[in-house]
């Protein structure tokens, strides 16, 4: 996994370089370097034999230390030649360690040269924890005033789209694409009237570096190592304190929805899902509780310091919904942690993110990273975080949510779907019989609670167990 020297000037553009070749490209010559010993070790899938697929030692993702015009980066670079760029459990798990180290050390930045098809399918349950983490750890380092800079240099889609959104900026290379569900996949869920798939001017105008651009969602680079390296160097000296970044990009993801709105004439209000009633297993939990926004999302037990984000049940978790969580998180939960601890529940149970053309157009990854920032803000400042999932934990939703939580919760009879059915039969060619029993029974594939809490070491608990979870004070009353 050494990374070989620095060597001449590649006169290519960075879309058509290897992972390694990019990273040598962005940095100074002869600043390449390993990170650590760890990082260097072999880290092949151990998931990939029973696929018939060769494991690659780097698992897709080479990581750096280097310097870019002199000032110290940490770079990692994902590899799209290898399974689309997917994000598998050793995968995301490096990208998690490189964002530790950089809060140790304190480099001017870390970069990370992006091309990802998403979680990788078959690794679905690992996969999908790790780059959880590595969410996580990424948006712990921006609050700890470390930035993060994306370059989109091959396609980025699904939970990785939610990773690249997170960063601090944003910039893709033309020619690459972003989403957090493709094409074939709205064509799938909504119809071909929703998106035709194979209509390549249908397809750019919603998920196109130019369209993106456009819209204000990224900013557009010239295909080349030196227009590359004065970005980094520019964005890492402008950039701003994470709680100030949080409340700007709010307010801009606001506007951009009240943009939508008055263009098409419609009420902002609406279609923005409300939170289904309480179901009857979480009715202990909210007994004491009381609606503190409009809409109903964030609850308070009393005037203590015990939140709970309410599911969203039946619904879809959109750029309406996000930004309105967020909205109630910020006004409510952020200021009462300047006065004190606090603890916040978040209770996962939903259909997922929302699929559709619409959402992609407001770009959806971008309304669900900030909400895993407003949640990494809320921890930075103190808050308590539990996860409680109460009933599917869905796709990007569970991900950007729930599994945000530093605590994680969940009811005997949970599932996780990381990946639907459809796409699972899609890549494995399994019979449906097999594929059923897949998914009821294998532990990187199975939906069944048992199988996705091995990873994440979340504590199974029965429906008379929940209500103590709104109690965030211990005995000696003290929040945990």
């Amino acid at each position: 996994m050494t990374l070989p020297p620095h060597g001449s000037a590649s006169t290519a553009g960075m879309r058509a370089l290897a992972a390694v070749d990019r990273i040598r490209a962005l940095a100074d010559p002869g600043s390449v370097q390993p990170v650590s010993v760890e990082l260097e070790t072999p880290r092949p899938s151990p998931h990939l034999t029973r696929w018939g697929i060769a494991a690659q030692d780097d698992d897709g993702i080479v990581v750096a230390r280097a310097s870019v015009d002199g000032a110290t980066v940490l770079i990692a670079a994902q590899d799209e030649r290898f399974l689309g760029g997917s994000a598998g459990a050793n995968h995301s798990d490096a990208l998690r360690r490189l964002f530790e180290v950089a809060a140790a050390e304190r480099p001017a930045a870390v970069v990370v040269a992006a091309g990802s098809g998403g979680v990788r399918l078959h690794e679905a349950n690992a996969a999908e924890w790790a780059l959880a983490r590595a969410l996580s750890a990424l948006l712990d380092l921006r609050a700890s005033g470390i930035p993060v800079l994306v370059i989109g240099a091959a396609d980025v889609f699904g939970g990785t789209s939610v990773l690249a959104c997170a960063a601090e900026r944003l910039a893709l290379l033309p020619g690459v694409r972003l989403g957090l569900s493709g094409p074939s996949v709205i064509e799938t869920t909504r119809g071909k009237s929703e998106l035709h798939a194979s209509d390549k001017g249908a397809v750019a105008a919603v998920f196109s570096a130019d369209a993106r651009a456009a819209a204000g969602h990224v900013e557009l680079l010239p295909d080349t190592a030196a227009a590359a390296r004065e970005w980094i160097t520019q964005m890492a000296r402008d950039s701003m304190p994470f709680a100030r970044w949080a409340r700007e990009m709010h307010d801009k993801l606001g506007e951009r929805l009240a943009a939508w709105d008055e263009a098409r004439g419609t009420d902002s209000l609406q279609p923005c899902g409300r939170p289904d009633a309480i179901p009857a297993n979480l009715a202990a939990l909210f007994a004491s509780a009381r609606p503190i926004d409009p809409a109903g999302w964030l609850a308070r037990i009393g005037d203590g310091p015990n939140w709970l984000c309410r599911p969203i049940g039946a619904g879809t978790f959109g750029p309406r919904e996000a930004h309105a969580v967020d909205a109630a998180l910020l006004a409510h939960v952020a200021p009462a942690a300047a006065r004190g601890p606090q603890a916040l529940l978040l209770i996962g149970d939903s259909r997922g993110h929302e699929v559709s053309r619409q959402a992609e157009a407001l770009c959806v990854s971008q309304y669900l990273a900030h909400h895993a920032a407003v949640l990494a803000l809320l921890r930075a400042q103190g808050v308590r975080l539990h996860g409680l999932l109460a009933g599917v934990g869905h796709s990007a939703e569970f991900f950007a949510n729930v599994l945000q939580a530093t605590d994680l919760h969940a009811l005997g009879d949970a599932r996780v779907v990381a990946m639907e059915p459809a796409a699972v039969a899609r890549v494995t060619r399994l019979p449906q019989a097999d594929l059923q029993a897949l998914i009821e029974n294998d532990p990187l594939l199975g939906q069944p609670i048992r199988h996705f809490a091995r990873f994440a070491g979340m504590d199974i608990l029965s429906n008379a167990d929940i209500a103590r979870l709104g109690l965030a004070e211990d005995e000696r009353g003290q929040v945990r």
